[in-house]
């Protein structure tokens, strides 16, 4: 640990040798055409616009993968700086962007919902942004200077397809993006699999106490594949009562959702011993993952700023006209993610397939 600091304190002391110009500013609350091309010498400015309200903890730690990203860009001028909304409303938005044009940035970092994005789109600006928590399909007509991030679940579920048997069962968060895998999984799972098909749907709550009210009949979930759509907390409370109470499913399925050490944690092996995941963080650039590292920052496992690191990226890359870090494809304004098959072990996640 003591020869990372060093270092990372070597590598900040060589950064500034080049004259690197790195501002680091906060703005609170309170059209330019796009620009798709600058000199390699001069300064990136890009703004991030996020409500701490709406996305809590990620408006800290979203600025600090997007601090680490560019500093691993280490022949590059950049100014980055954080731009806080209230709330993700079209009049907060416009302010702000107002803001942004005044201070000429070159391009966004939106890390906001689907509803955020919307209002964003409609304020028209022409700035380039990319926006890491949605996906394009939820915004299939947002104008071409917008690109998006987001984790593509519906190619997660079709890659988890082969592995469900005839019977489903799907756990999902009673939240708006729970209920889309919910029905994401239902049109997958019915469109693909044989007539002798049975889906049944459980919604969790939002402390996930009928959890036990969905499991009080065991063996009405023998041979299913039960499909979870649910944080790690409650994936653990789920699959720790289906050990209790006997249940013989065929297997566990998830997304994302749950690729993260806490359920490692939180269950016993005997609890995840059938569950596979499906996930796509799988590409690290070596820079941009020792850079991250070093700031502590989670880009192995936490898919929102992963997908930041790679928005931050391509824009670096769209301003200079110059090579990206990451490989992966951009098709229609969409990062193209692959997706690999986990098991969950005993002391880790070890793939098993990929696509």
């Amino acid at each position: 640990m003591i020869m990372l600091r060093l270092f990372f304190i070597v590598s900040i002391c060589l950064v500034m040798s080049y004259g690197q110009n790195i501002t680091i500013r906060k703005s609170s609350d309170r059209s330019n055409s796009v620009q798709t091309y600058k000199p390699v010498n001069s300064t990136i400015k890009i703004a991030i616009i996020s409500s701490p309200k709406v996305i809590g903890k990620y408006s800290q730690s979203l600025y600090n993968v997007a601090l680490a990203t560019l500093l691993s860009r280490k022949n590059q001028h950049f100014e980055v700086k954080r731009y806080d909304v209230p709330d993700e409303s079209v009049d907060s938005l416009s302010t702000i962007l107002n803001e942004v044009r005044h201070d000429e940035m070159d391009a966004v970092l939106a890390p906001l919902t689907s509803t955020g994005a919307k209002n964003i789109i409609a304020l028209n600006t022409t700035l380039p942004i990319f926006i890491p928590t949605v996906h394009k399909r939820d915004l299939p007509d947002a104008p071409e200077n917008f690109t998006f991030g987001g984790i593509d679940y519906v190619a997660q579920i079709e890659a988890l397809l082969p592995y469900m048997g005839d019977s489903i069962a799907i756990f999902y968060d009673s939240s708006a993006v729970g209920t889309q895998l919910n029905s994401s999984t239902e049109e997958v799972f019915l469109a693909h699999k044989s007539e002798k098909k049975r889906v049944a749907s459980y919604p969790v709550d939002l402390k996930g106490d009928n959890i036990i009210t969905h499991l009080s009949k065991p063996s009405k979930f023998n041979k299913t594949s039960i499909i979870l759509h649910i944080p790690v907390v409650k994936s653990a409370l789920l699959t720790a009562h289906m050990t209790f109470t006997g249940v013989k499913e065929k297997n566990i399925l998830s997304t994302q959702i749950n690729i993260d050490p806490t359920l490692l944690t939180l269950t016993q092996y005997n609890d995840r011993k059938n569950m596979i995941l499906a996930n796509s963080l799988i590409e690290f650039p070596s820079a941009i993952y020792e850079s991250n590292a070093l700031m502590n920052n989670d880009i192995t496992t936490d898919w929102i700023q992963y997908s930041t690191s790679v928005g931050i990226d391509y824009l670096i890359s769209a301003l200079t006209n110059t090579h990206r870090e990451y490989t992966m494809r951009l098709i229609n304004s969409q990062v193209i993610y692959p997706v690999e098959l986990l098991r969950a072990k005993e002391f880790g996640f070890e793939p098993i397939t990929s696509r």
